[in-house]
């Protein structure tokens, strides 16, 4: 087989192909996604035993791919896996909860929030998010989305943008404001999209239109296989379970804080000053209980 058919980046691969695959290989495509520990590192048979499935069926998954086998398949899901433990080695280990918070709801919460920023630090790709970032530069226009419980983030991720870069436009639960600005999205803009299950039907069909309108979409979401991330241009994988009710968003808004302090650092001169311009202007209404920092 060719050299260059090989790809490069399995979880990627699957990314892009997900939806041509069949029932049985999806299921073999989100048990690599899921719990990629156990996929490097176990057998073909017992892989096939757990999911139900024909080892045959498996190898002809990994062929699929443009992979030599299962043995090729497996040994690039341990190569993302080892890069993964280097980056959790790298963080300086875990952290106790204070004893006053021990064993209560509060304490439990705070260690789950810590455990799953702790598992998309492990996920990130730093090279991704160098990439946003210089896409988030480039772009003439940044139109942020994210529906219910993602609204939140999507709207401070607009506001901070606004700060820094301009022409960062908030597409909203209005259906009207949202078609109006949409009719504005060209090859020269970024669509930034959360979006998290069981996932917004409307942030689907605004991904749709704005790749058919040749924006570049950049999705920070919890799987490159969820239903936006196999669409979009780049993947940022975040962790976003709950203990309770509702998902925990900490990580996904940690990420939009890193990918902002990125942004500054790689323009400072024009960040900086049109962030001060707007906070003069922001003082000078009375914005503030407390005077903004102008820089």
């Amino acid at each position: 087989m060719p050299e260059a058919q090989v790809p490069a980046d399995v979880f990627e691969e699957l990314r892009k192909k997900f939806d041509d695959l069949t029932d049985s290989q999806k299921r073999i495509a989100e048990a690599i996604v899921e719990d990629p520990d156990f996929v490097a590192f176990a057998t073909l048979d017992q892989l096939g035993s757990k999911l139900g499935l024909n080892p045959s069926t498996i190898v002809r998954f990994a062929y699929r791919l443009g992979l030599d086998g299962y043995n090729d398949l497996q040994n690039r899901v341990r190569e993302r896996v080892r890069a993964q433990l280097s980056r959790r080695d790298d963080g300086g280990g875990t952290q106790t909860m204070p004893t006053s918070l021990s064993g209560t709801v509060f304490g439990q919460s705070f260690e789950h929030d810590l455990d799953i920023l702790r598992r998309t630090l492990a996920r990130l790709n730093p090279d991704e998010m160098a990439r946003v970032v210089d896409n988030l530069v480039r772009a003439r226009r940044v139109f942020v989305v994210g529906g219910f419980a993602s609204y939140g983030i999507a709207h401070y991720m607009t506001i901070a943008l606004s700060r820094i870069r301009g022409d960062t436009f908030l597409l909203g639960p209005r259906e009207d404001e949202t078609a109006a600005l949409m009719l504005q999205v060209t090859g020269e803009d970024v669509l930034l999209v959360f979006t998290f299950p069981p996932y917004a039907s409307s942030t689907l069909r605004i991904v749709h239109q704005a790749k058919s309108q040749g924006a570049t979409v950049i999705a920070i979401t919890d799987s490159p296989i969820s239903p936006v991330g196999q669409l979009v241009d780049i993947v940022l994988g975040v962790m976003s379970s709950g203990i309770s009710t509702q998902n925990s968003h900490v990580p996904s808004l940690a990420l939009a804080n890193a990918l902002l302090n990125a942004l500054v650092a790689a323009t400072p001169a024009t960040s900086l000053e049109r962030y001060r311009r707007v906070m003069h202007l922001m003082n000078a209404g009375d914005s503030f209980v407390l005077k903004g920092d102008e820089v």
